[in-house]
């Protein structure tokens, strides 16, 4: 099960997400927020697996908003704007939706995230082995 956060400035665009991750048994969207501290005060809390974020924002851009988070969360950008692609994938986010998006593209893109997800997962119990 994934531990999702979205964030969006747009309530439509949050309404979307929480439609479409209802829609998919193994994610659990926990939060959606308009309000970027909100957002990081939520990630500070509790235990989050991905997060759901749109980059053009007023208080903060998206981009930024990631390279702020201190712990190992998966990133799937959720924009209108197309100029951010490549570095969104310079910080090693899973996918990048372009609004509007359909509900199949949406869970593509979190069924990218739950293969980086449980490969993560299997590193972390693997065995260390000594020579």
């Amino acid at each position: 099960m994934l531990r999702a956060v979205a964030l969006d400035d747009e309530i439509p665009a949050l309404e979307v997400i929480e439609a479409f991750a209802s829609r998919i048994p193994e994610l659990a969207l926990k939060a959606a927020s308009s309000k970027p501290r909100e957002a990081s005060q939520y990630l500070a809390e509790h235990p989050v697996d991905l997060l759901l974020l749109d980059i053009n924002m007023p208080a903060i851009s998206g981009i930024d908003f990631a390279r702020s988070i201190d712990q190992d969360i998966i990133v799937i950008f959720t924009t209108s704007y197309t100029e951010y692609a490549i570095e969104s994938y310079e910080l090693d986010a899973v996918d990048y939706l372009l609004k509007p998006f359909a509900f199949q593209r949406f869970q593509q893109a979190v069924e990218k995230a739950q293969t980086l997800h449980a490969a993560r997962r299997l590193e972390q119990n693997k065995p260390l082995l000594f020579r």
